[in-house]
């Protein structure tokens, strides 16, 4: 038996099980992981990276689902001017 081509090969970001393709995908290409049966979409094509398969839109980045700032509970503007302290006076905080 022939050994397998590893650059065509892959490992699945859910169960990072390798994954082998007998020729190069396109990038866009959805496959499913053999093992956990995950939907993953093929990123990059050289060398071969896969993501989860999202929904039109719904791509991180992509305009769909929630923005980072709502993702880690950020504020975009937290009504604060530049190096203003959360906490007030130093003199507060003994002058820290």
């Amino acid at each position: 038996m022939a050994d397998k081509d590893p650059s065509l090969m892959a490992r699945c970001p859910e169960c990072d099980s390798r994954i082998y393709f007998e020729r190069r995908p396109d990038t866009g290409e959805i496959i499913v992981c053999p093992e956990c049966e995950a939907s993953l979409e093929i990123i990059r094509n050289n060398p071969i990276r896969l993501d989860w398969a999202y929904d039109e839109g719904e791509r991180p980045g992509a305009g769909g689902g929630p923005a980072p700032e709502e993702l880690f509970g950020l504020s975009v503007d937290s009504g604060r001017d530049e190096g203003e302290e959360e906490y007030g006076d130093d003199e507060d905080y003994g002058g820290y």
